[in-house]
């Protein structure tokens, strides 16, 4: 029960500012579990939407406190906070920036320090990203932002779009940098998340593994439409980033299902020894000007969970010709264990589609033997089992090996190929490498 082991730490690097252009690091705190901590952070794509956090915590010690308060006015001062949560040992950063106003109270009657913290990432940027620099013809725009931003405290560079060709010629940036990348790059999404500035095209993803998002991952609820964004609510999942593809897989909404872009994420709720609360991420996710059939293109591994609830490999009417177990071979007449299921529609060359995302792992043809022509895939991981499936006596094949298919994708059509008696599906769904019952994940 992973998600149930909650944890967070928080560290601030505080200091002063020595002619408002120089930071001066003095003391480095950090605040842990086990204090309770109450807390909101929300970040978007676009630079105007910039990460913003607010911080509840109790009962601090009183230094702690002292050192931690900071007035919204007083520029002399800075805190530099990171925000770090998850579950167990795996805390990745869900928040960095700087620290507006903190202050501490405690209420009439009440027996709990409280300290409030109100913090954005957008000043890292803002306040220290002022150019006047000449850059060089052929720069490459990573080592450009490297330049731009040399000032900013903490902030790297993320992924660029290869879209972005280098300088053209020698460049002067004289200016706000936000607002020279804007008249520049406009045409992008140019954004911080955590302390990293990214730009992507409008139709494309941070590549990395399609993250599959269902009932049984954490999704809560139904997902919810406003103009051509969709809204979810989940389990904290503070893993994920701005830009990157998810699956959305609803059971109550399956129309709603398909890959989106994540353009927006708060997390919000409560860590603590005391008080069971609860804590939540809502995420924004967008179709953009289309279908995002780029996304594909730009994620070029699958190697993450699926959900155990697949869909199943035909779409027309067909018949169990052959169960699951044992069974009289229809051939032979001998008794032989049935390693999937045979599934027979009226006629061949019916569609075939994956019943899952993953990855082809083989095309085989095995001619007049066996299961033909058959295709192997790799589902990945689901409930801490590596699960795959095999597809066969096809007529042909409609994808290749190491391909990355998708719940819903033509992948073949239905033959008599191998050692068969007329047109069908074999249907296997193997876990650890041993086959199971595929009704289990297909259902009746």
């Amino acid at each position: 029960m992973e998600k149930f082991h909650r944890n967070y730490k928080i560290t601030f690097e505080i200091g002063h500012r020595q002619n408002l252009t120089e930071l001066i690091a003095e003391e480095q705190i950090t605040v842990e579990y086990p204090f309770s901590l109450d807390f909101k952070t929300s970040n978007g794509i676009n630079l105007s939407n910039a990460g913003q956090c607010n911080l509840r915590l109790y009962n601090l010690p009183e230094d702690v406190q002292k050192k931690l308060y900071k007035d919204n006015w007083n520029n002399s001062k800075y805190i530099l906070m990171e925000l770090c949560a998850g579950y167990q040992d795996t805390l990745p950063i869900i928040f960095f920036g700087y620290v507006n106003q903190c202050y501490s109270y405690r209420k009439s009657g009440a027996v709990d320090y409280v300290t409030e913290i109100q913090a954005d990432n957008n000043s890292l940027i803002a306040f220290w990203g002022f150019a006047n620099q000449t850059i060089s013809k052929d720069t490459e725009m990573e080592n450009v932002l490297k330049v731009l931003f040399k000032n900013a405290p903490g902030v790297e560079v993320g992924y660029i779009t290869s879209k972005i060709k280098p300088l053209k010629r020698d460049k002067t940036f004289i200016g706000q940098t936000l607002d020279l990348l804007g008249r520049e790059y406009g045409g992008y999404d140019i954004y911080l998340d955590k302390n990293e500035i990214n730009i992507l095209d409008a139709n494309e993803v941070v590549p990395g593994d399609i993250l599959v998002i269902s009932d049984e991952s954490g999704l809560l609820g139904s997902p919810r439409r406003a103009e051509q964004f969709l809204e979810i609510e989940m389990l904290f999942e503070p893993r994920i980033k701005i830009g990157q593809a998810i699956q959305l897989q609803s059971y109550s909404l399956d129309w709603f299902n398909q890959i989106y872009k994540v353009v927006a994420i708060t997390h919000q709720g409560t860590i603590s020894p005391v008080e069971c609360g609860k804590v939540i991420t809502t995420i924004t996710l967008s179709l953009g000007d289309s279908l995002f059939e780029e996304l594909r293109k730009s994620t070029k591994t699958y190697t993450g969970s699926t959900t155990g609830v697949w869909a199943k490999p035909l779409k027309v009417p067909y018949r169990i010709s052959s169960p699951f177990g044992w069974r009289i071979h229809p051939i032979d007449g001998t008794k032989k264990y049935h390693s999937g299921l045979d599934m027979a529609p009226a006629r061949a060359n019916v569609p075939v589609y994956a019943p899952a995302n993953g990855k082809v792992v083989s095309c085989v043809n095995e001619g007049n033997s066996g299961l033909g022509k058959y295709i192997t895939l790799d589902n990945g991981t689901i409930n801490g089992k590596h699960v795959s499936s095999i597809f066969g006596h096809l007529n042909n094949w409609a994808v290749a090996p190491n391909q990355i298919v998708y719940k819903g994708d033509l992948i073949g059509y239905v033959g008599s190929t191998g050692y068969s008696t007329g047109p069908h599906l074999h249907f296997t769904v193997k876990e650890n490498n041993t086959a199971v019952n595929p009704i289990k994940y297909i259902g009746n």
